[in-house]
């Protein structure tokens, strides 16, 4: 298709209401949509009015579509992201801690990631420390500050490391070490293979870079395709493999993280209240198959 300018003029508030009125978008209360589009910027609110459109060519809205649809769409994303935001905390504190217990006790060495000995490939170690580096010398935390000030090493340990470094970073360090007696039993803590917890800490990277950065996740079209495993230790799925790269399928890896991490966590029930407290919502388009909840892994 051939390339044409953009000619979309700017809009004010008040013409952005007049706009979607004339797309049949009932606004009872006007006054209080412009202030919401004030402090919502259209073009974001813009994915989730998509879904109520019943001719996306001409924009125009389904019969009896109301501003407040839309918001209830936006509010049910924001609380879905902040539930996820807390949960992947727990397992990324979870993930460094095991890191920490596993690969510096078996190699008996606090500062064995500066040894390219221990990872599978020269160049991506290369770039790894390279970030280390970096994230230190941007460092105004006083425990790094208290350690150069103290010891004579060129790093500090790995247990001090890991408290800087980003999920991403921690992501990698795992999957680029080389296959060892302590890769394995971190992925074994969680009843998995060291190439399913790679991917799905990579996964969870990724969803929780579009939670810090309140993107939308409802309807989201997973960029990574997640590693269903064959054999778990803990209880899984059991409605078969799960291919359409949809939020649901991350929501089944956080439940079963926390199973490991906090066998009492709370993590489904407030999924189901939060289900429950916006039952419009289409959560066929989060990839939930059809029954899930008769999945005993939802009980």
């Amino acid at each position: 298709m051939k390339k044409q300018p953009y000619s979309k003029p700017p809009l004010s508030v008040e013409k952005q209401i007049e706009l979607l009125k004339t797309r049949g978008l009932q606004i009872p209360d006007e006054k209080r949509a412009i202030r919401y589009l004030q402090n919502i910027n259209y073009y974001r609110l813009s994915g989730y009015m998509y879904p109520f459109l019943k001719d996306p060519a001409t924009h125009c809205y389904k019969d009896n579509t109301t501003f407040e649809d839309i918001l209830n769409l936006y509010r049910f994303d924001r609380e879905l992201r902040l539930l996820l935001f807390t949960s992947i905390e727990k397992i990324e504190v979870a993930i460094r801690s095991q890191i920490i217990n596993h690969f510096s006790v078996n190699t008996k060495d606090p500062f064995w990631y500066t040894n390219v000995k221990h990872f599978s490939d020269t160049l991506k170690h290369a770039d790894f420390f390279s970030n280390i580096s970096s994230y230190i010398n941007r460092s105004n935390d006083v425990f790094i500050k208290h350690f150069y000030n103290t010891y004579n090493e060129p790093y500090p340990p790995i247990w001090v490391i890991l408290e800087i470094l980003s999920m991403g970073q921690l992501s990698i360090l795992y999957n680029i070490s080389v296959k060892s007696l302590s890769k394995t039993a971190i992925a074994g803590y969680f009843g998995i293979k060291e190439p399913v917890l790679a991917n799905w800490l990579h996964t969870l990277v990724y969803v929780r870079n579009i939670c810090a950065h309140h993107a939308r996740l409802w309807n989201k079209d997973m960029r990574i395709q997640v590693k269903n495993p064959k054999k778990t230790s803990h209880t899984w799925l059991t409605s078969g493999n799960i291919t359409n790269r949809k939020i649901y399928e991350v929501l089944a890896i956080i439940v079963y993280f926390l199973d490991t991490i906090t066998p009492k966590h709370t993590f489904r029930k407030k999924l189901n209240e939060l289900l429950t407290k916006y039952p419009d919502i289409d959560i066929t388009a989060m990839g939930f198959p059809k029954n899930w909840h008769d999945d005993p892994f939802w009980c």
